[in-house]
């Protein structure tokens, strides 16, 4: 099993985190360009998880560097998964926001991860402002 290296994200890495996105089914993340934008947006940080010299995990996050920062993004190929990666990218972006709590919004598949961090659970929601509701 190869070493796993978590650096923060670069422009280079955009192809990759794009394969990758595919291949967990986030269609909205399939272009470079889209996931290069969402990596270096102002207030933002991106890590990812490098293994063999194939990115294996990303993670995505903006905060105010103060107080508040929201994971916006966490994924592991699935090959690699239960191995301690998106623990590592989990910590790694929440020590570069720079904040002292982090909010996220969970699929039920993923909640049981997320518990084993320390947390407060809250009810969430992700909102399409004009959209259509159902």
């Amino acid at each position: 099993m190869p070493t796993v290296d978590v650096r923060p994200y670069d422009p280079a890495d955009a192809p990759a985190v794009a394969r990758l996105s595919v291949r967990v089914q986030w269609p909205s993340l399939s272009d470079p360009a889209v996931v290069d934008a969402v990596c270096t947006a102002p207030g933002a940080v991106a890590y990812v998880a490098q293994a063999g010299g194939e990115v294996v995990g990303w993670a995505q996050a903006m905060g105010d560097g103060v107080l508040q920062s929201h994971l916006g993004f966490l994924a592991v190929h699935p090959d690699h998964r239960r191995r301690g990666i998106g623990r590592l990218l989990v910590v790694a972006t929440f020590q570069a926001t720079r904040t002292l709590r982090m909010d996220l919004v969970s699929d039920a598949a993923a909640a049981p991860f997320y518990a084993t961090f320390a947390h407060r659970s809250l009810t969430g929601f992700r909102i399409y402002p004009g959209a259509d509701p159902d």
